[in-house]
């Protein structure tokens, strides 16, 4: 399995306008494991405020896909209701 940790900047708070970024991959069994623990740490690092607009999301690569396409603007969910 091949995951990748995203970083989405955001404008504001309502999350509507973000710029999506690659802050890391892994390809193992326990990978979302991995970028989880990671996600979680690094959203613990950041400002309160930047918590509010920034997020950081674990993506789990669908086969035959070669990237997360960074253009793309997924729905937004909480990273605790995330898999």
């Amino acid at each position: 399995m091949t995951v990748f940790l995203l970083l989405y900047l955001c404008t504001d708070a309502s999350r509507a306008d973000c710029q999506v970024i690659l802050i890391e991959h892994w390809k193992a069994p326990d990978a979302y494991e991995q970028c989880s623990s990671a996600a979680k740490q690094l959203t613990v690092d950041l400002t309160a405020k930047n918590r509010q607009r920034d997020h950081f999301v674990c993506e789990i690569q669908a086969s035959g896909q070669r990237s997360p396409n960074p253009s793309a603007r997924p729905d937004f969910s909480p990273l605790a209701s995330q898999r």
